[in-house]
């Protein structure tokens, strides 16, 4: 971070792949401010970014999140995927193929000891941007499909 290089960041972690479902669009975001610090204290600019289909690249067990997400807290990924038919560690296709969509960037002021508040205030102008991305582009996506689709933030 100190060179200013692009670095990417996904914040989702163990507990986005846990709860990844083929029917549900998921992302684990109310609980992470980690990554909004650091950008705030570094001068970063934030890109949302969403991948439509890579929830349907694994079957995963749904159920019994509270505890596969303590089993995350513990560094044990909560999660049971099985891909191909054949070779259940390799993905499946998605039917939807992989459809990966960049938003706007937030600038970021630089903040060298940035509040709480003012990691919350950007963290829920990101969080507003990620599901503009989904909104803006899930018929593109999903094709009529996507007229239902809702983005789960958990």
């Amino acid at each position: 971070m100190k060179r200013k290089e692009h670095i990417a960041l996904p914040p989702g972690g163990f507990e986005e792949a846990t709860l990844t479902s083929a029917q549900h669009d998921r992302v684990y975001i109310k609980d992470r401010f980690g990554f909004i610090k650091l950008a705030l204290q570094h001068g970063y600019d934030v890109i949302p970014v969403y991948c439509f289909g890579e929830n349907a690249t694994f079957f995963n067990l749904q159920g019994a999140w509270k505890l596969r997400l303590k089993l995350n807290s513990f560094g044990i990924p909560g999660m049971v995927a099985f891909g191909s038919w054949f070779c259940p560690l390799l993905p499946k296709r998605s039917k939807y193929g992989l459809y990966a969509v960049c938003g706007d960037a937030l600038r970021l002021p630089m903040i060298e000891n940035p509040t709480r508040e003012q990691v919350k205030m950007w963290h829920d102008k990101y969080i507003a941007a990620l599901v503009k991305v989904f909104e803006d582009n899930k018929c593109d996506a999903y094709g009529e499909e996507g007229k239902t689709k809702k983005l789960e933030l958990w």
